[in-house]
């Protein structure tokens, strides 16, 4: 409601200081991973593929500048290993999988170079910008192997903003509901078709075990690339 209502907002008063107004809706593919608590225990961390999602707004100011509000669904996640599986020796290892969802809201700053002397109407895209998610969804699996004898369980993700105690293994099971971070984006648009790809830096502790400490800080990282159209 609160991300509409600002879309409104924007919608309204671009119209009344007579600039110029498009939306857009883009889609695609990426790689996540985190930035996973440094523990020597944790001997692995790995991407994850995943999908993004956006409606947006082109709230352009000038020809070469605007600003684009969104509104979109995307996932995040990554796969950590802890201790290492050595072939039929090793008795207890760990492997954890982690694939959130958010609904997230970015405000994305854009440059646009014309090449028109090359392609009619075609422009380079260059910006970047914040943005704040929230979780909704999620899987978490888990598996390996605890004094010789195999495991495995999937669940749903639990988001909570309650903090553990300092060191606790609690490095999965729970992520922090909000998150936020920045934006970086380049691409092409090309008449009514947009084709990008970005990287979203994450600045938030998403681990509810870890508040309290450094070294066990997790935090959203993620290359995607996106099609669209223009409107």
């Amino acid at each position: 409601m609160i991300a509409a209502a600002l879309m409104a907002a924007s919608f309204s008063d671009s119209q009344a200081q007579g600039v110029e107004l498009s939306y857009g809706l883009k889609g695609g593919y990426g790689r996540s991973t985190m930035r996973a608590p440094r523990r020597a225990d944790i001997t692995n961390v790995s991407g994850y593929y995943t999908f993004n999602s956006e409606f947006y707004l082109d709230i352009a100011f000038t020809e070469h500048f605007s600003i684009q509000p969104g509104l979109g669904v995307t996932g995040r996640g990554a796969k950590i290993n802890v201790l290492q599986e050595e072939a039929s020796t090793t008795t207890t290892f760990y492997k954890y999988q982690s694939n959130p969802i958010y609904l997230e809201l970015p405000v994305n700053f854009i440059a646009k170079i014309p090449i028109g002397d090359i392609f009619d109407k075609c422009n380079v895209i260059l910006g970047g910008g914040p943005y704040v998610a929230y979780g909704i969804a999620g899987k978490q699996k888990l598996s390996g192997k605890f004094l010789g004898k195999s495991f495995s369980s999937e669940d749903n993700i639990t988001f909570s903003n309650d903090d553990q105690p300092v060191n606790s293994n609690n490095f999965y099971g729970e992520i922090k509901k909000f998150d936020f971070g920045l934006n970086a984006i380049a691409g092409v648009e090309y008449h009514w078709v947009t084709l990008n790809i970005g990287y979203a830096y994450g600045a938030v502790n998403i681990n509810p075990g870890a508040n309290l400490t450094p070294i066990d800080r997790m935090k959203n990282r993620s290359w995607y690339g996106s099609v669209g159209v223009k409107f």
